[in-house]
């Protein structure tokens, strides 16, 4: 479907009664995203922007692949760890090599370092425990595949893991977002019971607004993807759901109370 997007966008591009203008595309690295724009009808279309990166007049070009991100993300991170800091000024600030170790975790991927210091900075647990936890996470993964490693480690320290991961994974399949207590309604005073505790363990996976009136939001598409195959999460014994029969099963069920 983007590539199709794409197609369309250089043909309309090429319409010489077109007024001129640019479009700005960004996305995560994607193999059909690449081949759609390299093809040979888009190759004059497509420019890199060039930027002043060092002296007047010296352009250079930024890589979403390159010392550019690293350098963004442990600027990211560093500025994330002093307002934790400014929080909780017991807190010891992480060296230049701890903070090059993080950055090279993320995989250049700002999602990874963002939810990295939602689980360290989550305001329950102790920041020094959840930093170490960080640190441990190997950097030899395969490209793309940091987040899910990434969303293992957080997920393996929930009470229940395996809980943890099905009503993350109910959350995300949801086509509207809904308040806790709705969520907790839908699915029954079985397998919603637990969905309030549950949740409050998954802050650096959704935003769980203080009024509970208001839904949760996952903060990010990855997790989507991360949740909605069972194979790209490791955890042991987990016992995968299908969370959208299990949502229309609940649905019907309240149908029919009501």
């Amino acid at each position: 479907m983007v590539a199709d997007l794409i197609s369309l966008l250089g043909e309309a591009l090429r319409d010489p009664e077109l007024p001129v203008f640019h479009i700005l595309l960004t996305s995560r690295l994607e193999e059909h995203i690449r081949k759609a724009i390299q093809k040979e009808e888009m190759r004059t279309l497509v420019y890199e922007i060039p930027v002043n990166t060092s002296g007047e007049g010296v352009a250079g070009t930024i890589s979403l692949d390159g010392e550019d991100v690293d350098n963004d993300i442990c600027t990211f991170l560093q500025h994330s760890f002093t307002e934790l800091r400014n929080r909780h000024p017991d807190f010891p600030q992480p060296t230049a090599d701890k903070l090059t170790r993080l950055a090279n975790r993320a995989g250049r991927r700002f999602i990874v370092a963002s939810t990295m210091m939602k689980f360290v900075d989550d305001g329950y647990n102790d920041p020094r425990d959840r930093l170490k936890l960080m640190l441990e996470l190997t950097n030899e993964l395969l490209p793309g595949t940091e987040v899910h490693e990434l969303y293992n480690r957080i997920l393996s320290t929930c009470s229940d893991p395996n809980r943890a991961y099905q009503h993350l994974s109910i959350v995300a399949a949801l086509a509207d977002p809904l308040p806790i207590s709705q969520i907790s309604k839908l699915l029954g005073p079985g397998q919603g019971s637990d969905v309030a505790t549950t949740l409050k363990q998954l802050r650096s996976f959704m935003d769980i607004p203080a009024d509970s009136s208001h839904p949760v939001n996952i903060y990010h598409s990855s997790i989507r993807d991360y949740a909605s195959n069972s194979s790209n999460c490791s955890l042991p014994g987990l016992q995968p759901i299908l969370p959208h029969s299990l949502l229309a099963y609940s649905s019907f069920r309240l149908m029919i109370e009501d």
